[in-house]
């Protein structure tokens, strides 16, 4: 990261070089080093054993729990109490908020030499919930609950 700064800060045409590479808003070097970033830990997973993962329905709520309600409670909060008179920046923020940043859990389990399977296991239900749930939540923090509490909206 820091030499991505530094090279940004030092060499201003590398920022208009590397948006070249880009299909849409994809930017294919980032591609590519996230693939690069989580294929290691991918190949540890003994993908047959996955199916242990599902039957802790514990392990499985506890992480619903903490992604789907109180993670997006709590930036919805912080949205509220630091960003109330900038609505752009507090939309921002419950965005943030709401987007699960699953492929560090990947990379995070790996450095923390946790349980491959359970961050494989946990990572594809939470991107489950994250494809059909981003939406509605989107809609229900960014305009829903602002005009129940009389905030201005974005």
């Amino acid at each position: 990261m820091v030499f991505g700064v530094l090279l940004g800060w030092q060499v201003p045409g590398s920022v208009s070089l590397l948006n070249r590479f880009s299909i849409g808003t994809t930017s294919i070097p980032i591609a590519v080093g996230l693939i690069v970033m989580m294929y290691p830990p991918f190949t540890k997973v003994r993908y047959e054993e996955l199916h242990e993962v599902f039957r802790n329905t514990r392990v499985l709520g506890l992480s619903l729990i903490q992604n789907w309600v109180v993670g997006p409670i709590l930036m919805f909060v912080l949205a509220v109490v630091f960003l109330r008179g900038y609505p752009e920046y507090m939309a921002g923020l419950i965005m943030i908020g709401l987007a699960r940043c699953i492929a560090m859990v990947i990379v995070w389990n790996e450095l923390a030499s946790g349980d491959t399977q359970y961050a494989a296991g946990l990572v594809a239900f939470n991107s489950l919930f994250q494809v059909f749930f981003y939406s509605p939540y989107a809609w229900l923090f960014i305009t829903v609950l602002p005009a129940k509490l009389d905030l201005q909206g974005p």
